[in-house]
């Protein structure tokens, strides 16, 4: 019959539900969590309704504190320069074979890192970073962000596209992990053409373009998951207009999925990510309210009320108001009289320090304090910026999986098909290459201060043999490795024999020229 859906439209239709009433169990979380963190943002997150719906909050007055609007863009920075920084290489990869022969194992080394610093140079090239800040501000620290990665002109660099919440729809997968997602815009038909390149548009379609070009449509991707087939990666990717499926195809490939969608802090029951504003609703009420506490007392403390004698009689069923005057019996002092209110001001000032302590902490912002006159040693400081950064690491691990190695792969893959990388082989067979997390800063940093103390230990206490038994060479190298260091630069085993023959008299406080000819005599030994 005409007009009736297909298989697929049925199926995509049914997933997006699913994903819709993942959404509605954690709606009004969200609209609060943007309420402390991005006031004037608008709060409709539901991919239902139109733009013509939705507007700017006016309710931004209400809110007394902005320390939710802070945290929330210092979360977002420590995020991007913890797990992404552009710096560095926040990314590496690992072949997934062990290989026995040194040489063979050495050149495939070579060959991998080669290949990670060509993926980061074009993340670099790209607006990557641009797009991570967008779409982290202030939507990570509610717990999920999304970004749509495409390689939309061939010639130009990767596009990178933060997608708002409104128009993400996910749910979870059979193994916990988020599987089906969806973008759902509304836009016009006008719009089609630029948003579908390449698509072949059904004639209805077509005609409404051409005719009715203002008119509004919700144009929605889809992306799912086949596990039917385990040879390699699938995913079921269609293009709807309204109900009706305008363009699917299956996308084959680790990163062949466009629509990067990540947690912090997730559930394996539930799609959406427990943020640290979402932890820390129940503290900014709080603290919101107890701000405005305060800023009442400061009212009533600057601007009082007043009685004044007269016949009526007083009475305060409506309330006090600061600087109202309010009539009394007359009475025997002067004839006006001030209200005085003796608010427990310190004690609020001691509750909202204790409050925002513990917001901090939440949204990992607790950076050390110097306690007293005396500043912490620099050593000191550093463990304790070491050990606030290492607990991000744990509800870290799955957002570094769903985030940065998917944005990884997601570069590789379009690098691939652009042809500016090819795989790695060892034998004629391809190397499965996996990106792991080398971002364990803390954990590597305290490994580096272990081995130093190490090192000071033995040249305190063996003096003598603490060149002997320690491999000097080896043991930088090592410490270059936890550090990522990429300027100190060290001689082969070739060039350090060399440079040993020439320098070694001169180290030993020999008289030898600098060109390794014959040493002089020790100083304060006499010559025949």
């Amino acid at each position: 019959m005409a007009g009736e859906k297909t298989k697929l439209e049925k199926e995509a239709a049914q997933r997006l539900a699913d994903c819709r009433r993942q959404k509605s169990l954690v709606d009004t979380d969200l609209r609060e969590g943007y309420f402390f963190t991005a006031p004037q943002r608008c709060r409709d997150v539901t991919s239902t309704t139109s733009p013509t719906d939705r507007g700017r909050e006016t309710d931004m007055s209400e809110l007394q504190i902005s320390l939710g609007m802070q945290l929330a863009q210092d979360f977002a920075t420590e995020m991007l320069n913890t797990f992404t920084p552009e710096v560095i290489e926040w990314a590496q990869q690992k072949a997934g074979i062990d290989i026995e022969d040194e040489e063979q194992r050495g050149a495939l080394e070579t060959q991998i890192a080669e290949q990670t610093t060509v993926i980061m140079e074009a993340m670099k090239a790209s607006n990557l970073y641009a797009a991570l800040s967008l779409a982290y501000m202030p939507d990570l620290a509610l717990g999920t962000v999304g970004l749509w990665i495409d390689d939309l002109r061939p010639s130009e660099p990767i596009v990178n596209q933060a997608v708002p919440l409104r128009e993400i729809e996910v749910n979870i997968g059979p193994y916990g992990e988020i599987d089906d997602r969806f973008i759902v815009r509304h836009t016009r038909y006008r719009h089609l053409p630029a948003l579908l390149r390449g698509v072949d548009l059904p004639a209805d379609i077509e005609k409404k373009i051409k005719d009715k070009p203002g008119e509004r449509c919700i144009l929605s991707w889809g992306w799912w998951r086949l596990w039917d087939k385990d040879s390699d990666v699938y995913w079921q990717a269609v293009i709807r207009v309204g109900e009706k499926v305008v363009a699917d195809a299956e996308l084959r490939g680790e990163g062949s999925c466009p629509l990067i969608v990540g947690r912090f802090n997730p559930d394996t029951i539930f799609s959406f990510g427990q943020g640290p504003a979402l932890q820390a609703l129940p503290d900014l009420r709080r603290l919101d309210e107890t701000e405005a506490l305060k800023i009442e007392n400061a009212d009533f403390q600057i601007h009082p009320p007043f009685i004044y004698a007269d016949d009526g009689v007083m009475n305060f069923e409506t309330g006090i108001e600061p600087g109202m005057g309010y009539k009394a019996r007359p009475w025997q002092h002067v004839p006006v009289e001030k209200l005085s209110f003796e608010g427990n001001v310190s004690f609020a000032e001691f509750e909202t320090q204790r409050i925002e302590q513990g917001i901090r902490k939440l949204f990992f912002a607790d950076y050390p304090e110097q306690i007293g006159k005396t500043p912490p040693t620099a050593e000191q400081w550093l463990d304790e910026m070491q050990r606030a950064k290492r607990r991000i690491g744990t509800p870290g691990k799955i957002f570094f999986k769903e985030v940065p190695a998917e944005i990884f792969k997601r570069f590789k893959f379009l690098l691939a098909a652009r042809g500016v990388i090819e795989d790695i082989k060892v034998d004629g067979k391809t190397v499965a290459l996996t990106p792991y997390d080398p971002t364990e800063q803390a954990q590597e940093f305290q490994e580096v201060q272990i081995a130093l103390r190490v090192l000071e230990a033995a040249r305190n206490y063996f003096p003598e043999t603490m060149q002997v038994e320690i491999d000097g060479s080896a043991t930088v190298g090592n410490i270059k490795k936890k550090l990522r260091d990429k300027i100190v630069v060290q001689r082969d085993p070739e060039q350090l024999k060399q440079a040993i023959q020439q320098f070694g008299p001169l180290l030993a406080g020999g008289g030898g020229d600098a060109g390794g000819g014959p040493a002089g005599p020790a100083p304060g030994v006499p010559t025949a």
